[in-house]
């Protein structure tokens, strides 16, 4: 009886400092929030929205944009309670508080140059610069970014696309996959039983690359493998890879093989797997990839 008693009790203090610590960490993302400003622009009749890290919170040139996931916001980054918001306690930590901008399209957006969604000449030509004067310039500083999910698969556009525009990329549980938005049946059907993969989140995700490639060709043109392999510049970004080994998605088998590739290319690239689903990553090595460590 006295034993029972005794684990009752400590359930209960189990319990209650556990809501104890998720309302401080609550109230720690409340405060950081107050240090972001938040808003919405138009630019070539296309409407985003953005957070950036006020001044008076920085004490470093380094910018880093970040890309949320699938139905995230502009607003992801510092309110992802078990996620991004870790990466940023170990910078504050280390004493390391870069400039941050993060975009959003919406919920589903895929940053692609074709006729239909022209956004990536947009993020570069027109938004980058926008939301950089607002910051005062680059200055000393060095560009990174941190994509997560559909947004890694963002940060590979991007990056690959524009050598020597970012120095340092994290890919978290990034959207890469062997698997593309024409793939027959039958090709759906083996990367799900290759990668344990569930069919409903493959076909969830199939569809949302459907809305926004035009054709097979076109999703070739956009394909992270195939850009990677055409890879010709000297000035090679670094690339930090980190999933959850039983990603409901199968992003797990993508990001191992891109790893693999550019290491094969000569880009400096670390690949963290870590136990989990998606999408889960590693806080620490991702905070310290980002600052240099």
């Amino acid at each position: 009886m006295k034993s029972a008693s005794l684990f009752l009790l400590l359930l209960h203090v189990a319990v209650f400092s556990w809501a104890q610590s998720k309302e401080e960490i609550q109230n720690e993302i409340e405060i950081e929030s107050l240090n972001y400003q938040c808003g919405a622009d138009t630019v070539r009749g296309i409407d985003f929205k953005y957070c950036y890290r006020k001044a008076r919170a920085t004490n470093n040139d380094d910018i880093v944009y970040f890309f949320h996931g699938l139905y995230g916001s502009e607003k992801s980054w510092q309110r992802q309670f078990w996620g991004t918001w870790f990466i940023q306690k170990w910078w504050y930590f280390r004493g390391y508080q870069p400039r941050v901008i993060s975009i959003s399209f919406g919920p589903q957006w895929l940053l692609v140059n074709n006729k239909k969604y022209p956004l990536l000449p947009l993020f570069t030509e027109e938004i980058m610069p926008m939301m950089e004067k607002r910051l005062g310039g680059l200055r000393k500083g060095k560009r990174h970014i941190i994509g997560q999910s559909m947004g890694g698969f963002n940060a590979t556009q991007v990056a690959l696309r524009n050598p020597g525009m970012f120095s340092r990329v994290a890919l978290l549980c990034p959207a890469i996959t062997h698997i593309g938005p024409y793939d027959s049946e039958k090709d759906i059907q083996n990367y799900v039983a290759r990668t344990g993969a569930k069919l409903r989140l493959v076909k969830k995700m199939l569809t949302v690359s459907r809305s926004f490639f035009l054709n097979k060709a076109d999703w070739d043109l956009h394909n992270p493998f195939n850009l990677l392999k055409k890879y010709k510049s000297s000035e090679r970004a670094k690339f930090y890879l980190s999933t959850g080994m039983i990603d409901g998605y199968g992003f797990q088998e993508g990001s191992k093989d891109f790893y693999d590739m550019a290491h094969g290319k000569s880009f400096f690239s670390r690949w963290v797997p870590v136990p989990g689903g998606h999408c889960n990553f590693n806080r620490k090595n991702t905070a310290y990839f980002i600052m240099g460590e």
